[in-house]
């Protein structure tokens, strides 16, 4: 019953805020975007800057400190990944002793929306393709020595024909180990260890996602693994085996990428 009263609590003091509200004096809220472990997200117009949308994040009320040290932890990582398809940092600043951080705002469509609200449908060659960019992006953040630790498909952005990575909420520096829990199992070790390897790990995921797409179901079928679901390429399959750790990982993103160009080739010269 303590527990009860406890989750009736973090959702009422979670609650986010209504649309209208300003924040800062300057951010008035336009819609509420999501809540994350530690945030509450909300696109906002800048007062100040004509109008201009921007993307405010909230550190949750439940969370205290803890989301206070996470929040400006992401604004310290985004200041030092500047990169056309990274949202760029704003400033912070206090909102009813709250903080509250501000980054670039992009209006575009996630993987999420592009697969289940469009359904839109991604051949082989075309998630090959799509992978290649987001690795670019991926190589480029563990290049600076950071890891991202939450490549999905609602953190990937389509916008105007560009992809782009969001929501560093849980990126940190490449081996860094402070104060992080216990994992509650290994899937979780395998996406949430700071290493490059989890990145991945993770886009290993984001691309059966992206090749599922096509995939049609036979309710009539007992229900299989994705070897024996899909039909790809040799090429694709080992590729998809390396990410998952199923057979020796890759070292890095660099060498993934590598790797990828050489099965995209071989697709691609296989094409009638």
């Amino acid at each position: 019953m303590l527990q009860y009263f406890r989750d009736v609590y973090t959702s009422w003091i979670d609650y986010p805020l209504r649309e209208g509200r300003r924040l800062g004096g300057r951010y008035e809220i336009v819609r509420f975007l999501g809540m994350g472990s530690y945030g509450l997200t909300y696109l906002c117009r800048d007062s100040r800057e004509a109008g201009a949308e921007v993307v405010v994040k909230m550190a949750k009320p439940s969370k205290k400190e803890l989301g206070r040290r996470l929040l400006q932890r992401e604004h310290e990582i985004l200041k030092k990944l500047q990169h056309p398809r990274i949202p760029a940092a704003g400033g912070t600043f206090e909102e009813r002793g709250r903080l509250c951080l501000v980054t670039e705002y992009i209006a575009g469509e996630t993987v999420e929306d592009l697969i289940f609200r469009e359904e839109r449908r991604f051949t082989e060659e075309v998630s090959l393709l799509f992978m290649r960019e987001l690795l670019e992006i991926v190589a480029f953040v563990h290049g600076q020595g950071y890891v991202h630790l939450d490549v999905r498909i609602p953190n990937v952005m389509v916008r105007g024909g560009d992809i782009h990575l969001i929501d560093f909420g849980l990126a940190r520096r490449i081996g860094d180990t402070e104060g992080q829990e216990p994992f509650e199992n290994d899937e979780m070790r395998r996406r949430r260890t700071p290493e490059a390897q989890s990145d991945l790990y993770a886009a290993g995921h984001f691309l059966l996602f992206l090749l599922y797409s096509t995939y049609r179901a036979d309710w009539n079928s007992p229900e299989a693994g994705w070897e024996e679901e899909l039909t790809v390429s040799e090429g694709t399959r080992t590729l998809i085996r390396r990410l998952l750790q199923e057979e020796p990982p890759y070292a890095d993103a660099v060498i993934c990428m590598a790797e990828l160009d050489r099965v995209l080739g071989a697709l691609q010269r296989s094409s009638p």
